[in-house]
């Protein structure tokens, strides 16, 4: 397929009916899409939770600086202009991101002019449409969709650069590409793809001769160079973060066919091909003509990104969307030519029948975007059955908010009104600190999770005077509301991460008069998070021995995980550990309030051992337990699952307790 996409012969066969009439319907008919999508993308905005990285452009940008560890400054610097005009609130953010992708389709016609005819210009501006890579933009404040306008602009303006003289577009090129750099450091792709072009390309390497990309080049480095003197100053954090931290070389050719299969499948099928077809028109017939720009930048960005799977076991499915955009003016004349190259009525048919599913895979593509929104929204209300497609990681963190005021109102009483609020890292805070209901100067201390130090948010939260170190400067002997987001395996992690264990090492030894408030799940009851109120210690606590500490469970179940669904007739052996500073004698599972069975207990597992903060049991190593559920015993609904532990001297606790849900 994708050979005959490839033939030329673009234009309309002269004894067809062009598609949506003339060039004034088909533009009618491109606006009514747009108006289209512009209300589906305001409605998704309306109903999306906020997720943490659109709190951390906004609170970043409260503390003015030239950069920030992870990104380069320009989303945090709209964001403090954006609320510093409307305000302490998500809608008018969305807003932005709504006209950001709402002028894309406008820049893919202007890019792809002096490519195509008009007609065709107009038909890529349509696909831009319904493409998922790009169409999906528009619905939260994020930078994919700024960094995607601004690289149709460069690119529009460089084929108008070395079509014509003057430095005119050339300047305009260097400007979207200074902005890029401000966006994200991502935008350094598409410069490297130019390079590219101006080594591998005989017209591109003329370039090398003339004023003008190096005109582009300075502009774009102007702006970058805000970062540049951040990172400088600041111990090169995004560096450690992008480049030290992040990459793991972990070669495997699994993990590059799935990156490929699912760039192939977002993009649909058609679609990818017809973008294959167009890059082969682009860096072969066009390779003589400015347009071959536009088939190398393709090609370097997405060539980028399968090295990035070599190097990273975790690539976001957004990265190479900007790879798509380049090729769409060729898209409709490769589609165009398919379809006249069929032999008979039939042939024809057929192969529009095949066109078709590509905006219909899209469209598909939209309505489950709009379901897993919309369920997220409706989360706490749907019943178990629903939660199960509820694989997203946006929670609502405003549920929260009863619980942290009630945490609060108990620490006031505690300790005073002086009392400070602390969560265990940078992502966590974020989402509380904003939106926060509309409180502006609300602001968390990190408790200095072992991520934050991979991320290197750290450093901002260090110069904004919120790290754990002021925390304990500032606060000692004051009253804290600490939020302590808990780890899918915190007993196992404490032992295999040296980090984890120094942060838990830290919290049980920097707080005293602690009291554990209250345990709260966020639907669908994946995220957990503990509050406490305590009183900052002044000067750090000996912990010689292992000792009891709050933060630190007893009672822990490590399977099933939280939210976890399960099967009913499911045999699985399920394990965790169970400690007590007089010792255990027994272990019982509990399932909506009632044992359904005893566990094993007293188990050494030598692979996987119980960490020395518990040793204080005096059972220990021998601590952990395992089970499964009998026959029975499990039945379709939501369940919450706990243990009861029996002392040595007869008495019980009870605790660990989790939401899991079984299937029908």
């Amino acid at each position: 397929m994708a050979a005959e996409f490839y033939e030329l012969g673009a234009q309309q066969a002269p004894d067809k009916k062009p598609l949506f009439g003339d060039d004034r319907a088909l533009i009618r008919a491109g606006l009514v899409l747009l108006a289209v999508m512009t209300i589906w993308r305001f409605y998704i905005g309306l109903i999306s939770h906020v997720i943490w990285e659109e709190s951390h452009f906004v609170v970043s940008g409260e503390y003015f600086a030239l950069g920030y560890p992870d990104i380069p400054a320009g989303y945090p610097w709209i964001a403090k202009l954006i609320t510093s005009v409307f305000g302490w609130q998500v809608w008018p953010l969305r807003i932005f991101g709504l006209l950001v992708a709402t002028a894309i389709p406008f820049a893919v016609y202007w890019m792809a002019k002096p490519v195509v005819s008009e007609r065709l210009a107009v038909w890529a501006a349509i696909i831009s449409l319904v493409l998922p890579p790009v169409a999906l933009n528009g619905t939260i404040f994020y930078p994919e969709g700024g960094l995607q306008l601004l690289l149709v602009l460069m690119l529009g303006c460089l084929l108008r650069a070395m079509s014509g003289p003057g430095l005119k577009w050339w300047i305009w090129a260097g400007v979207c590409a200074g902005l890029g750099q401000l966006v994200h450091f991502r935008f350094l792709i598409p410069g490297l793809a130019m390079v590219v072009y101006m080594l591998a390309n005989r017209q591109g390497r003329t370039l090398w001769t003339k004023p003008g990309p190096y005109v582009t080049a300075a502009l774009a480095v102007v702006g970058l160079l805000p970062a540049v003197i951040y990172n400088a100053l600041e111990g090169w954090p995004a560096i450690q973060f992008h480049v030290v931290n992040r990459p793991r070389f972990d070669p495997d050719i699994g993990r590059i066919i799935a990156f490929v299969v699912q760039l192939f499948a977002i993009t649909t099928p058609v679609f990818f091909i017809a973008m294959v077809a167009g890059g082969k028109k682009a860096l072969v017939d066009d390779r003589a003509k400015p347009e071959s720009l536009l088939g190398y930048s393709a090609l370097v960005i997405f060539v980028f990104y399968v090295f990035q799977t070599v190097v990273n076991k975790k690539v976001m499915p957004h990265w190479p969307f900007m790879a798509t955009l380049p090729l769409l003016p060729y898209v409709p004349g490769m589609l165009i030519a398919f379809t006249d190259k069929a032999a008979g009525r039939n042939g024809r048919l057929l192969r529009q029948g095949l066109i078709a599913t590509a905006p219909l895979l899209a469209l598909a593509v939209g309505v489950v975007a709009s379901i897993y929104q919309w369920e997220y929204r409706h989360s706490g209300e749907l019943t178990y059955r629903e939660r199960q497609h509820n694989i997203l990681q946006n929670e609502n963190y405003e549920l929260l908010e009863p619980d942290i005021a009630a945490a609060n109102a108990r620490a006031v009483a505690r300790f005073g009104p002086d009392v400070a609020w602390a969560t265990t890292g940078h992502r966590t805070a974020v989402h509380i600190e904003f939106p926060g209901k509309g409180d502006r100067n609300r602001r968390l201390y990190t408790l200095r999770e072992p991520y934050d130090d991979v991320a290197r948010f750290v450093v901002a939260r260090q110069d904004w005077k919120l790290d754990f170190d002021d925390l304990q400067r500032d606060r000692a002997g004051k009253g804290v509301v600490l939020m302590i987001n808990v780890p899918d395996y915190p007993l196992h992690d404490i032992q295999k991460n040296p980090a984890l264990r120094a942060q838990y090492a830290r919290l049980c030894s920097s707080f005293d008069e602690i009291e554990p408030f209250k345990v709260t799940t966020l639907t669908p009851h994946r995220t957990e998070i503990v509050l406490y109120t305590a009183r900052v210690h002044k000067e750090p606590l000996s912990l010689a021995a292992p000792v009891p500490c709050p933060f630190i469970p007893s009672l822990y179940i490590a399977q099933p995980q939280r939210g976890e669904f399960l099967e009913a007739d499911t045999d699985k052996q399920f394990y965790g550990m169970a400690v007590d500073p007089i010792g255990l004698t027994r272990v019982e599972i509990v399932l909506d309030g009632k044992v359904v069975t005893e566990a094993k207990y007293g188990i050494d597992e030598k692979n996987s051992p119980a960490p020395i903060e518990i040793g204080y049991d005096p059972n220990y190593p021998r601590v952990q337990f395992t089970y499964s559920f009998p026959k029975g015993s499990l039945v379709s609904g939501e369940h919450r699952l706990s243990l009861r532990a029996t002392r040595t001297d007869g008495t019980t606790v009870e605790g660990a307790g989790r939401t899991v849900y079984v299937k029908d």
